[in-house]
């Protein structure tokens, strides 16, 4: 779910004015508690870097050129039995 950016003005002013009436300890605590969760959320998320991403994309485009050229060597022979009959 996307939110229009003038929603997300606004929850960002209201998350300040929020944090202007809490004491500082308790935001601080709070940021730490919310970037410890989102950390060990992201921890867990089967996530992989962008080099290895592209070195699995190139793989991936070897395979599909060599299964294309070993589909077409095999249809050589199909077609040769087809014109002979």
């Amino acid at each position: 779910m996307v939110l229009p950016l003038s929603k997300i003005a606004l929850a960002v002013q209201a998350a300040k004015a929020v944090k202007r009436m809490l004491p500082d300890s308790f935001y601080e605590e709070m940021r730490k508690y919310v970037e410890t969760t989102v950390q060990s959320a992201i921890g867990k998320m089967n996530l992989v870097t962008q080099d290895k991403f592209e070195e699995q994309n190139k793989q991936l485009i070897q395979l599909r050129e060599k299964i294309e050229a070993l589909e077409e060597s095999a249809a050589k022979p199909q077609q040769q039995t087809k014109n002979k009959t």
